[in-house]
């Protein structure tokens, strides 16, 4: 019984060890990565971002209409909206399509982000209240706008209480503005 309780002990171990080695970060529990630590930019703005591909081609500039892919989240983590089709609450796998710079109407920290991205780069956002939706109450400024009363909720109280939002973006191209 005792040599049992022993090896039933050490297995215990074992496992607890091999499970905080395998945790990875908080983000992903579970799912370790064997790269490099993630490199985190701060602009001047307050915009923090990380480049998780650098894409190909010539940079996005104020003035091109920008053709991306999103996935817009709570600060947490939780899902809001994006436009990949992944089921309920999301889009049906079309891309969004905006101007950017002073002319466009993309939340500023969105905007910020996609200037100087070339096509085919990925980025991981954590996007302010005040470069957010701060300062659009209703959502009737602004762009991205999900299209369901719940996910637009969300948006409102989380502006109202100077929550930051997370976005993924893909950029899938750009184009010159044709208007």
């Amino acid at each position: 019984l005792a040599l049992a309780m022993a090896a039933a002990a050490s297995a215990t171990t074992t496992n607890a060890a091999r499970a905080a080695s395998d945790a990875g970060d908080w983000s992903s529990p579970g799912l370790a990565s064997s790269g490099p630590a993630a490199k985190y930019v701060k602009t001047p703005s307050g915009l923090v971002y990380e480049d998780v591909n650098e894409g190909i081609g010539e940079p996005a500039r104020a003035g091109d209409v920008a053709v991306f892919e999103y996935v817009m989240r709570r600060a947490n983590g939780y899902f809001i909206y994006g436009t990949v089709d992944c089921g309920i609450g999301c889009g049906n796998g079309d891309p969004f399509e905006a101007k950017l710079g002073p002319d466009g109407n993309l939340i500023a920290g969105l905007d910020e982000l996609l200037t100087g991205m070339k096509p085919g780069a990925k980025r991981k956002a954590l996007i302010k209240a005040d470069l957010g939706y701060k300062d659009d109450p209703k959502l009737s400024r602004f762009a991205p706008r999900p299209p369901e009363f719940g996910q637009q909720r969300q948006i409102i109280r989380l502006s109202a209480n100077d929550e930051p939002m997370v976005f993924e973006v893909k950029l899938v191209k750009t184009r010159a503005n044709s208007r």
